[in-house]
């Protein structure tokens, strides 16, 4: 329990754009954006085997705002509209879950004759691998989501009546993401008149990605290298 790390961090901002003579009108009041965000990383590391650091962290995340706007359908305009926004007290939040595990492997090459002006080459991989997972917060339990008609045929739309306030809202859709990445570097040791020096040849080369078992499609993510 020792080496279990928690910490506590709360925002709030207030914010809005406005023209000078409409500062003290219901215009600005509406278009402010403000909100309350509290965040709380829980996380630790543990060492399997003594050479794969195992690292499992839980995140939540909590956001109180204090407007929401709604939209209708008109079924004389045949358009959606945005209705007027709608103050009081909303709590939205969101956690997930994550365990990634990492190793370094070392490989040495060291030339048998000494005097040779390559001396030793030096190859370092640090692969990593990891499972995550967050709920899909746009479900109808949260309330967080909600649905409107947007025409005659009857199609609707999700929506969030909190998008216009301060920190957004929480993400939609399950995700279980295997993350995996992999970084090496490549290093000699050359002699040079009159001393031996260290030359990188590769310098922190990496590859990272992640694929989503839940995703309708697209599940495989790009791949930069870097």
């Amino acid at each position: 329990y020792e080496k279990i790390k928690m910490s506590y961090s709360m925002k709030m901002t207030n914010s809005v754009n406005t023209k000078e003579n409409e500062i003290f009108t219901r215009e600005t009041l509406d278009k402010m954006k403000n909100g309350i965000q509290h965040t709380i990383p829980v996380s630790t590391s543990l060492s399997l085997f003594n050479y794969i650091n195992v690292s499992p962290s839980f995140n939540y995340t909590e956001r109180w705002y204090f407007k929401k706007v709604e939209q209708q359908w008109n079924n004389d305009t045949k358009q959606v509209e945005t209705l007027d926004p709608e103050y009081g007290f909303w709590r939205l939040y969101n956690y997930n879950a994550s365990v990634s595990a990492n190793t370094t492997i070392y490989g040495t090459y060291t030339a048998k004759k000494k005097h040779r002006k390559l001396q030793a080459v030096r190859h370092t991989l640090t692969p990593n691998i990891g499972v995550s997972y967050a709920p899909d917060f746009s479900r109808q339990m949260y309330g967080f989501y909600e649905t409107v008609q947007t025409d005659t045929t009857g199609r609707f739309k999700v929506y969030s009546p909190f998008t216009d306030n301060a920190y957004g809202v929480p993400g939609s859709g399950q995700q279980f993401n295997i993350n995996f990445g992999l970084s090496q570097s490549l290093e000699a040791k050359v002699r040079t008149k009159d001393t031996v020096k260290k030359v990188k040849i590769i310098d922190q080369l990496s590859i990272t990605g992640s694929y989503n078992f839940l995703a309708d499609s697209m599940r495989l993510s790009t791949l930069p290298i870097q």
